[in-house]
């Protein structure tokens, strides 16, 4: 009994201690794209279909697994990973865009990151991503 006890009560904390800590994401699309990544416990899961939104983010990774979505993000997101496809997404302020989805239309205006640009990652097929200027369209100009 004592045994048992002592083993709840490891596990019990045992969660507790990496309840907090990041989650190592693989993800492999039909094409065998793999991006491996580490997204944190508490980043937010988008997967809506046919959607058109503002979402206003605060520093936090974003996963995108809806399609044909039209998202516009305002504030800074860590590390967005698009497994989707044909979205067109704005984003003001992006560290790391990964994109193992096909057919995405991304374009951000800043970064944190020391050389002003995020780091890039594209495994998926018919992507478009890249830094939005004033004049610049979306994807239904193209």
């Amino acid at each position: 009994m004592k045994n048992y006890f002592l083993f709840t009560h490891l596990l019990f904390f045992g969660c507790i201690i990496t309840f907090g800590q990041e989650t190592k994401t693989t993800i492999s699309t039909k094409t065998k794209n793999t991006i491996t990544q580490n997204i944190s416990s508490d980043a937010i899961r988008y997967a809506n279909n046919k959607k058109e939104e503002e979402i206003i983010l605060d520093g936090k990774d974003i996963i995108i697994s809806g399609s044909d979505n039209k998202l516009n993000f305002k504030g800074t997101i860590g590390i967005i990973l698009i497994t989707g496809n044909n979205n067109d997404i704005t984003i003001e302020s992006v560290n790391q865009i990964n994109l193992p989805g096909n057919g995405n239309f991304v374009s951000w205006e800043k970064s944190t990151n020391a050389s002003g640009k995020p780091k890039i990652q594209d495994k998926g097929g018919y992507n478009n991503v890249g830094k939005r200027s004033n004049n610049a369209f979306d994807k239904a100009d193209e």
